[in-house]
């Protein structure tokens, strides 16, 4: 897989100063729903390279998080070693309710800020679906799978895919041609692209608008 540097995919953040609505989310927001227990999958900045220290205080909270991790091959001790370290430093996605984020926000001493949406000023939040689709992706053991920049793609609007067999079968995204190849993006706006291996055309089909 290429390794992508840390620079090349910082993504926009903001303080949080505007209502929970993020990319694809068009749900309205106002203080009858501050309680709701619906859950949303935050995309949230970690400062200093201290994601895998974030993770694990949501899960000692018993609240779901994920960090997208890549496998690695270094050298310790003399000997090359493969290990899974976090694809980009500072990221880290969690599913939890508006209003149980909100009190996080407000109590804890954990270094976290709400990466925000450049449109509409608001938190992202990534549609159960698209997530879903990113994480299959990213935990694919597949080397080629890359995770790269929103901004270095170009992706024309209308050309939603569902790739319908083979190793990412089920997955929806964009269809791209990267690197000379048919493969699918999973584009979380302002954030992070995963990108798939080759997929055939055979395996793609188009999702109508």
């Amino acid at each position: 897989m290429q390794e992508t540097t840390t620079a090349e995919l910082k993504p926009r953040m903001t303080n949080d100063d505007g209502r929970p609505q993020g990319v694809c989310h068009n749900e309205p927001y106002g203080e009858e729903d501050v309680h709701t227990e619906e859950k949303f999958w935050y995309a949230l900045r970690v400062t200093y390279a201290r994601e895998l220290k974030v993770k694990q205080s949501f899960d000692e909270k018993g609240i779901e998080s994920y960090v997208p991790m890549r496998m690695v091959e270094r050298r310790f001790f003399g000997k090359r070693r493969k290990r899974l370290v976090p694809a980009i430093h500072n990221l880290i996605f969690v599913h939890i309710e508006r209003a149980r984020m909100k009190e996080i926000k407000s109590t804890t001493d954990m270094p976290i800020r709400y990466i925000m949406d450049r449109e509409s000023k608001s938190p992202v939040i990534v549609p159960d679906k698209q997530m879903a689709d990113f994480i299959a992706v990213a935990k694919s053991d597949n080397e080629h799978v890359e995770f790269i920049s929103p901004d270095a793609i170009s992706i024309k609007s209308g050309e939603r895919v569902r790739v319908i067999d083979g190793a990412f079968k089920g997955v929806e995204g964009e269809y791209i041609r990267y690197k000379g190849h048919s493969k699918v993006a999973i584009s979380i706006r302002n954030v992070l692209s995963v990108v798939t291996a080759y997929v055939p055309l055979r395996y793609i089909e188009k999702i109508e608008p």
